[in-house]
């Protein structure tokens, strides 16, 4: 069972959510908000929202994001050294979202992600917010040819 504040931040999310048309779930399990997006040449990507490990002063802070590439840990199975300038310079290119890495005991996932203050958010901001990132992470996996998420 989800935490109860994660549970109302969430139910939140979801709300605004509806009021920008955008269709998605609670899921519980995981505590997020989960939706999925129709892209351009039959593409799709999976856009994720969970509350931040951080709030600011008294406000909710949300993570928006999208994961692009996952690989495993260890010796010859990461990105390149290439890859990972490319993806830096990427990161300066795109608008209203961000490229960054997290990290789990055996694999490390690209991902591309925002942060918004849940309190201040309106509809069109989290439509927007979420466009940015399905559209930012998509073409991370086009580069790479992929489809995966």
């Amino acid at each position: 069972m989800a935490d109860p504040k994660k549970l109302e931040t969430l139910q939140k999310v979801a709300d605004v959510a509806a009021l920008a048309g955008i269709r998605g779930k609670v899921d519980t399990e995981r505590d997020q908000f989960v939706s999925g997006f129709e892209l351009p040449e039959g593409r799709s990507q999976m856009v994720y929202i969970r509350p931040s490990a951080q709030d600011v002063e008294d406000s909710v802070v949300i993570t928006v994001f999208s994961p692009c590439h996952v690989f495993k840990k260890g010796l010859f199975k990461g990105i390149s050294k290439d890859q990972a300038i490319e993806l830096l310079t990427m990161n300066e290119q795109i608008t209203f979202a961000r490229y960054g890495m997290w990290e789990s005991h055996d694999e490390h996932m690209i991902v591309a992600s925002v942060d918004s203050m849940l309190d201040t958010l309106d509809p069109p901001e989290l439509r927007a917010a979420m466009w940015h990132v399905a559209i930012a992470a998509d073409a991370y996996e086009r580069k790479y040819g992929g489809d995966a998420f």
